[in-house]
């Protein structure tokens, strides 16, 4: 049985925390930011929680969308980080083609 407040539910908070894990599992990252913009519309349009469980859930959902943004800052960082590498890397590939191609045409 699902408790309402307003027209919005404990279940629809439920089915954002799991909407938001499952697709931050799955590093659909497009997805996430979709169920995050319903979910603030559907906050937002819910207004204050009107009863002990309603704040439950809620705050349930907060913790959970707390750590998926948590994660992705973190592969945020490691992406960057990747970047950087592969960025102070160009210059030396550069090299050893140079040296490759200019190599070959010795050997013609």
């Amino acid at each position: 049985m699902s408790e309402k407040a307003g027209p919005t539910s404990i279940e629809l908070w439920k089915r954002f925390e799991t909407a938001l894990q499952e697709y931050a599992d799955a590093r659909d990252w497009e997805r996430v930011v979709k169920v995050n913009a319903l979910m603030i519309h559907a906050l937002k349009k819910a207004g204050k929680p009107a009863t002990s469980s309603q704040l439950a859930a809620r705050k349930s959902l907060a913790e959970i969308h707390e750590k998926i943004l948590q994660r992705l800052n973190t592969e945020k960082d490691q992406l960057q980080l990747e970047i950087s590498k592969f960025k102070g890397q160009q210059d030396g590939l550069a090299a050893y083609q140079l040296t490759s191609l200019s190599g070959e045409r010795n050997d013609i």
